[in-house]
């Protein structure tokens, strides 16, 4: 039994999945070094919020996943399948065995249809619905998939979830670099640029990270740190070594090279519900023995 991801989110991620990851591409071919103008990261830094605010509130405001997320699948039959299937789970706590095989099938169907992106796009809901940090099994048939429709970009996933941006990660010196807002977004961090000073300020919790456009060191809680690439400044964006950024926030990462995807487990949320659980233990022990002790005082009298 797995736990359920929220149908909203489900549907963010579907809807922009694949279009995403196509227009980035579309955008970004042939563009070389982008301009190196500090001016060029603010304004791409302030329609970046402004997207935010936008998407979050047309997310408020979604009454129906179904309405907000029209499938791509081109067969009548299977598409209706699909919307039975997201039906049976808008208020379950989460998915059955025999739901996560209704999926599996859905997508095999599909394939034998020869209909690549509809696949892909229940292969991507399935993962997001299920996913289990640790597994990752299903981002085999994810690679497959992505292969099979011919997607070219990198993709990286936070827990099982696309991280979203409009400028897709990209590979240099045998490193990802991603955006810095997208995958400090999808990890929970806070982003702050300085133009004047071309550096990236991250801070998650009482941890802080400083990084240079161009320089192959960084800053983690005053000490100072080698990369083996530096951040760029590129199409108005400042990149960010993935991996770096990832483990010193907490998450192992791993490259699979089919699909060319970057897996990431978020642990300090993980490693916060542990904590949270052995808080309560040691107060529920702490009842207990008030409880003992107030029974043998009793006792006593």
């Amino acid at each position: 039994m797995k736990k359920l991801v929220s149908s909203t989110l489900a549907a963010i991620l579907l809807t922009s999945s694949i279009s995403v990851a196509l227009a980035a591409n579309a955008d970004n071919k042939g563009n070389g070094q982008g301009n190196s103008n500090g001016k060029a990261e603010v304004k791409a830094e302030a329609k970046a919020n402004t997207n935010d605010e936008t998407a979050e509130s047309s997310d408020s405001s979604t009454a129906d996943p179904e309405d907000a997320n029209p499938s791509s699948i081109k067969d009548v039959a299977l598409k209706k399948q699909l919307i039975e299937l997201r039906q049976e789970l808008k208020h379950a706590s989460e998915v059955t065995a025999e739901q996560k095989e209704k999926y599996e099938q859905l997508v095999a169907d599909l394939e034998k249809k020869a209909d690549k992106h509809g696949a892909l796009e229940v292969q991507l809901e399935l993962l997001s619905r299920t996913y289990q940090k640790g597994d990752h099994t299903p981002f085999k048939k994810l690679g497959e998939l992505l292969e099979s429709a011919g997607e070219k970009d990198v993709k990286a996933f936070v827990d099982g979830e696309l991280v979203q941006s409009d400028v897709a990660p990209f590979v240099q010196g045998g490193r990802a670099l991603v955006p810095v807002r997208a995958i400090s977004s999808a990890l929970k961090a806070d982003v702050k640029w300085d133009a004047e000073k071309r550096t990236v300020l991250i801070t998650r919790g009482e941890q802080s990270i400083t990084l240079y456009v161009d320089k192959k060191e960084a800053t983690v809680d005053g000490k100072t740190i080698a990369l083996d690439i530096a951040p760029v400044l590129k199409n108005g964006r400042v990149f960010l070594p993935l991996r770096f950024i990832s483990e010193q926030l907490n998450a192992n990462v791993d490259w699979q090279e089919e699909g060319k995807i970057v897996i990431i487990d978020d642990l300090q949320e993980q490693d916060e519900a542990k904590a949270d659980d052995s808080r309560k233990d040691d107060s529920s022990d702490a009842d207990k023995e008030s409880e003992a002790s107030s029974t043998e005082s009793t006792d006593t009298k």
